[in-house]
């Protein structure tokens, strides 16, 4: 089995939890547009597709498992398997990125409501939602085609990246014992509490990280393809990790 079947047979199955993901979706949309209408249209929101975003980590930390036991069932190579997973995976972060502009785009006609891309390249940062003098809402939404393909394109690059790295990290918990799992787990929450502590510090360092961010992100000059570039360049990073860890995982009963 080539990896084309291996990625159909991925991007057909996310299909059915998509769908289910964006049936709630809308129905909270149009929850808010109901608020929105009762309380004399002076409601705005921001950023829902991060919605998006932990639902496609969610579907990264769920799908290798699966796919892995029907790979090896039908005899298909890692270096195969890994291939077709990671190709399924880009036309069902394409699909999530379209269909959330053209669901922010609907709801923008009811209610105000930037998107994260908006907040981070856009003048948006720089006028906000509203005139605090008078109240009124100053900022529109643009649909120059333009915004439209950047807006895309961060967005797939972006659920890309997070998928990837549901992926991996399930594939860590996956190939590591009992007490490599517990490690895992609460290393996040000691890397957190010593950066806490040693805040005061380590303020040259954090101020170097800041800037290397704004660079990587193109916050500063406002350069969304620096963020896609960044995004993409990890992501291939996380994938090169996934295979290293694939390539000699064992079923496990």
């Amino acid at each position: 089995m080539k990896y084309q079947k291996i990625s159909k047979f991925v991007f057909v199955e996310s299909l059915y939890s998509v769908r289910i993901y964006y049936a709630i979706f809308v129905a909270v949309l149009a929850l808010l547009v109901f608020s929105s209408r009762s309380s004399g249209g002076n409601m705005s929101s921001s950023g829902l597709e991060f919605s998006t975003v932990i639902f496609l980590f969610v579907a990264g930390l769920n799908s290798f498992r699966s796919y892995f036991y029907f790979s090896q069932g039908v005899s298909v190579a890692r270096k195969t398997f890994i291939k077709g997973l990671i190709v399924g995976i880009l036309p069902m972060t394409m699909l999530m990125s379209v269909i959330d502009l053209v669901l922010n785009r609907i709801y923008n006609t009811f209610v105000p409501s930037p998107t994260m891309f908006d907040m981070l390249y856009t003048a948006f940062r720089d006028t906000g939602m509203r005139n605090w003098n008078t109240l009124e809402f100053i900022w529109k939404q643009s649909n120059e085609i333009p915004l439209l393909v950047n807006t895309i394109i961060w967005q797939f690059a972006l659920y890309t990246f997070v998928c990837l790295v549901g992926l991996l990290i399930t594939l860590i918990y996956y190939r590591s014992n009992k007490w490599m799992r517990v490690i895992v787990s609460i290393s996040p929450v000691i890397f957190f509490m010593l950066m806490r502590s040693l805040g005061n510090y380590l303020t040259d360092f954090s101020g170097s990280i800041a800037t290397f961010m704004d660079n990587a992100f193109g916050y500063s000059r406002m350069n969304p393809y620096m963020g896609v570039l960044t995004f993409l360049a990890t992501g291939a990073i996380l994938t090169v990790f996934i295979y290293l860890l694939t390539r000699k995982a064992e079923i496990k009963d």
